[in-house]
């Protein structure tokens, strides 16, 4: 918490949601002033939604490392791509070899919370202790720190945004077009038998088909968690994309902004070309900037923030009950070498 207290970023006094999403916290979907993003897709300058030129694909992958990140990995080898890959810093304990071929192979490296809850409806305490394990787990693995987060579930609202800023964590998220569509292939709910393959590849064909009539790239939501995810990845969508003309290009979300990959870690950041952040600018809402008109916008995301908070508690079960929960963290939070 002393990093937290000393970094002279003002955390906005906002009550934790409660789990159900948008149907159960309608005042706080309704609220426009707190720019959650799970109801109605409210963005701040500071969060990182697409990359700048046209054609260029952020990749990303979530919830590793794991079993499977070795063959995602070989075949990014193979095809010469990098990626950002947004870690669990529990799995770091369990696969610390993984993360080192990952780092050594010149992929960013980024937090993803130590156990992967909805952030909002933690504590700041206990979101203070999922950045900071994971920022800690990292660096003894490594011997550097990322300088980018991706809240799990894109569930970040203006609290999360500050505490993430204060610790020195940018948010990368993924690119939405519209309050109920952003470019998420669901290929993590393949192994739960919620999402079929042939639904991803469809989710896929529509990403496509968005991303190349934008002005800007994109990043989109994949993960290296599941075997079927893995191969949906590798015999599928890397495929298409690698073949598809005019051809994208593919790289980490730090070299799609313009920076060097040292500059996605703290000890190995040039300032100058990468200033820290603040948590200042407009909110945007898809389909616009500025003040949202609330109740529309929480209106359309009803919905989507419904499957996503009921797909969460299956997602918290496949990714595993052994994992230290938020609650469990808080009482070491002091050690957390920051």
């Amino acid at each position: 918490m002393q990093e937290l207290n000393s970094s002279g970023v003002n955390i906005p006094n906002i009550a934790p949601t409660v789990a159900g999403g948008c149907p159960a916290n309608l005042a706080a979907a309704a609220d426009t002033s707190r720019c959650w993003w799970t109801c109605g897709g409210c963005t701040r300058d500071t969060d990182i939604t697409e990359c700048p030129t046209a054609m260029e694909w952020g990749l990303t992958y979530d919830d590793g490392p794991a079993f499977y990140t070795s063959n995602l990995l070989n075949y990014l080898d193979q095809q010469n791509l990098k990626s950002t890959f947004f870690v669990v810093g529990s799995r770091v304990i369990s696969f610390p070899n993984i993360l080192q071929t990952q780092y050594l192979g010149q992929h960013q490296i980024a937090v993803h919370t130590w156990s992967h809850p909805s952030l909002t409806t933690l504590t700041t305490e206990e979101i203070v202790a999922e950045l900071g394990w994971s920022k800690k787990v990292i660096k003894d693995v490594l011997g550097v720190t990322p300088n980018m987060m991706r809240p799990p579930f894109g569930d970040i609202d203006d609290r999360v945004r500050a505490i993430s800023l204060a610790m020195g964590l940018t948010p990368v998220m993924w690119t939405r077009i519209s309050p109920m569509a952003t470019f998420d292939t669901d290929d993590f709910n393949i192994h739960g038998g919620i999402t079929s393959v042939q639904q991803v590849l469809q989710n896929w064909e529509n990403i496509l088909g968005n991303a190349t009539t934008r002005d800007t790239g994109f990043i989109v939501l994949e993960h290296d968690l599941f075997q079927q995810s893995v191969e949906v990845a590798t015999g599928y969508i890397l495929p298409d994309a690698l073949a598809h003309q005019p051809a994208f290009n593919i790289k980490p979300v730090v070299s799609c902004l313009g920076k060097p990959l040292s500059n996605a870690y703290i000890e190995t950041n040039d300032n100058s070309t990468n200033p820290p952040v603040s948590l200042v600018g407009t909110a945007t809402v898809a389909g616009g900037t500025g003040a949202a008109s609330g109740a529309a916008q929480a209106s359309a995301s009803t919905s989507k923030g419904a499957d996503s908070n009921a797909n969460n508690s299956n997602a918290a079960s496949a990714l595993g009950a052994g994992l230290v929960t938020a609650a469990g963290l808080v009482a070491g939070i002091a050690a957390v070498a920051l």
